[in-house]
């Protein structure tokens, strides 16, 4: 296997575009701290926390991959991941997913404060233990938990620079515990995927609760997300320009949310999961340009 096929291979079973996404959260947060607090930033510590927060999101991500492995094969939309296909063994995985998780929290805990390196940690023991060993193929209410660990990167940004828990750091884990519905939900009311995960045996809200139940929980979850963000700009003092081109864009996926609630529609579904990314990315972005332009 050339290098560029092994760096593929490497990127799909860390789920790469993911695993940047959470810890462009955890970096943006601790930017927006840097600023608001009007301190220096240590930028070995930011690339300590960027390198730990990588390690153990892809470690983790590679230890569901080997523990999913089995529903993997089984659903449409995951069956071409690299162990479904053999593309590489399950010991292996095992092996890196462990190695990545524990050079990253242990990274944390020598290079951070011990709080932000708890966090990290905790990122691990939600996402793996919690959310896919004891709940995901129990409950709907499952997601939930996989959000709280979803949210802790940017939790653990913030926690880097101040070195304690606060009320701002609370709302950007609301803020990417709330959009998760919206992100994954979206995804389960896709009709291949709706086979998938029935098939599979997953109790997802639309397997196990109605089309209408799910899209009212992704309206309730854009909603909540969309308050979490803008009080925490508010409380932060972002510029009242930004705060307000952040609240239109909440509106906007609020009322596709609700669009597609009062008239269900593949298309609009679609639509909104594929805008889900893009609105957590421009929510961070526009908070930091917020507290810059303060």
């Amino acid at each position: 296997m050339n290098l560029k096929n092994l760096l593929s291979l490497f990127g799909n079973l860390i789920k790469a575009r993911q695993t940047i996404l959470l810890v462009y959260t955890g970096v943006l947060s601790y930017f927006i701290t840097v600023v608001s607090e009007a301190t220096e930033i240590n930028w070995f510590n930011l690339l300590h926390l960027a390198i730990s927060l990588y390690l153990a999101i892809s470690g983790t991500t590679v230890l569901n991959m080997y523990i999913d492995r089995d529903i993997d094969a089984i659903m449409e939309r995951t069956k071409d991941r690299p162990l479904p296909t053999g593309k590489i063994t399950p010991s292996s995985a095992l092996i890196t997913g462990i190695v990545l998780t524990l050079a990253g929290v242990f990274l944390s805990f020598l290079t951070l404060n011990w709080l932000a390196a708890l966090i990290i940690f905790f990122g691990f023991f939600f996402d793996v233990v919690i959310y896919t060993i004891l709940l995901k193929r129990r409950t709907k209410y499952s997601i939930l938990f996989g959000g709280i660990a979803g949210g802790l990167p940017a939790w653990a940004g913030r926690v880097a620079i101040l070195g304690y828990l606060d009320w701002i750091g609370f709302l950007f884990l609301i803020f990417i515990l709330a959009w998760i519905p919206v992100h994954i939900l979206t995804i389960a009311l896709i009709p291949k995927n709706f086979k998938g995960y029935k098939d599979a045996g997953v109790p997802m809200w639309p397997i196990v609760s109605s089309e209408t139940q799910t899209m009212r929980v992704i309206a309730i979850g854009a909603f909540l997300s969309s308050v979490a963000l803008y009080e925490a700009a508010r409380v932060l003092g972002a510029n009242w320009i930004i705060r307000i081109i952040w609240g239109i864009l909440c509106l906007i996926i609020i009322g596709l949310a609700i669009k597609d609630l009062v008239k269900p529609s593949n298309k609009l579904t679609f639509l909104i999961f594929k805008i889900a990314s893009l609105y957590m990315i421009l929510g961070f972005l526009l908070v930091f340009l917020g507290v810059l332009l303060e």
